[in-house]
C-alpha cells in the first residue's frame, strides 16, 4: 500500500502517523523466527530485545551485518573460532579452530580486533570466522518463577 509509506517522508516523519509506522514494524520484526539486520541502527537491537521478552534465550535467532550486542557493564565478549586463518597482513593474527578471542573492538569492516588466548597474539581477524561464545549458567532461583 502506497499511502501506508507516507509516513516515512521526511517531512512527515515526526507525525503520529510516522510513529505508528515505526512501531508496526518494530513488533512485526520481534515476531520473526529470525533477524538479519544491523545492530548500530538500535531499531534491529530493540526489535531483538522484544524478541527476548516473547520467547525467552533467542540468542542464535539474529545476525547482525555490522555491530555485535552488547549493553553497558557487559561481561567481556568472547568468540569461538569455527575457520581456520593465516594471517595477510602483519595485523592480523593466526586462528585454529576452537581458539577462544577476546573481543577489543569492532572495526565495521568485517574485521575484529582481539586477543587469541590461547596463543597470546592480539590483532585483526575476519568476523565470518568466529562465533559467538556464550556463557550459560543455570538459575534455578529464575525457573521458580517461570512455572
Amino acid at each position: 500500500d502506497a499511502a501506508f509509506s507516507e509516513g516515512a517522508k521526511i517531512n512527515s516523519r515526526y507525525s503520529e502517523r510516522s510513529l505508528r509506522g515505526l512501531l508496526t514494524d518494530l513488533l512485526l520484526l520481534s515476531r520473526c523466527n529470525y533477524l538479519v539486520c544491523t545492530f548500530s541502527s538500535h531499531f534491529c537491537r530493540l526489535a531483538y530485545e522484544l524478541m527476548q521478552v516473547r520467547r525467552g534465550d533467542v540468542g542464535e535467532s539474529y545476525r547482525s551485518l555490522d555491530d555485535m550486542y552488547y549493553f553497558g557493564g557487559q561481561q567481556p565478549h568472547e568468540h569461538i573460532v569455527i575457520e581456520d586463518h593465516s594471517p595477510e597482513n602483519p595485523d592480523e593474527i593466526s586462528l585454529k579452530i576452537g581458539d577462544i578471542l577476546t573481543v577489543k573492538s569492532n572495526l565495521w569492516n568485517g574485521y575484529f580486533r582481539g586477543r587469541n588466548s590461547k596463543t597470546e597474539e592480539e590483532g585483526l581477524y575476519p568476523s565470518y570466522k568466529v562465533e559467538e561464545k556464550w556463557k550459560v549458567v543455570d538459575f534455578p532461583a529464575l525457573e521458580d518463577q517461570i512455572r
